[in-house]
This record gives C-alpha cells, sequence and structure tokens, in this order.
C-alpha cells in the first residue's frame, strides 16, 4: 500500500494578500442610494403600468 503525504519537496509560497475594496466617497454613497430608491419605485409601479398595458391591448383587439 502506498501513502502519499504530500510533505515531501519544496512547500508552495503563501498567497499574496487580496487588495482592499475602494471605499465610496460620500457623493457615490448618494448616489448608490437614489439608484436604490428609484429601483424600489419602479418595482412598485411597474407592474401595474404593465396590467393597464396589457388590458389596453387586449381593448384593442376586442379579446
Amino acid at each position: 500500500m502506498f501513502l502519499d503525504l504530500k510533505s515531501y519537496g519544496p512547500r508552495p509560497e503563501p498567497l499574496p494578500p487580496k487588495p482592499s475594496r475602494p471605499k465610496l466617497t460620500p457623493r457615490g454613497e448618494k448616489v448608490m442610494i437614489w439608484i436604490i430608491c428609484f429601483n424600489i419605485l419602479v418595482l412598485t409601479i411597474a407592474p401595474i403600468g404593465g396590467a393597464t398595458v396589457i388590458d389596453a391591448v387586449l381593448a384593442v383587439f376586442g379579446l
């Protein structure tokens, strides 16, 4: 039976540390908040608008 312990040979060099993520500036934070608020607003309004458009198309074609 052969037991491979992988302890033979040179050890690999440690990985370099990952660079830190850049921080948002105050202006960038405001823009991010506005984008999130706009997306939430669109998520609440879009289904209502979509239903209205579908209802209008069905009314036009008399279905």
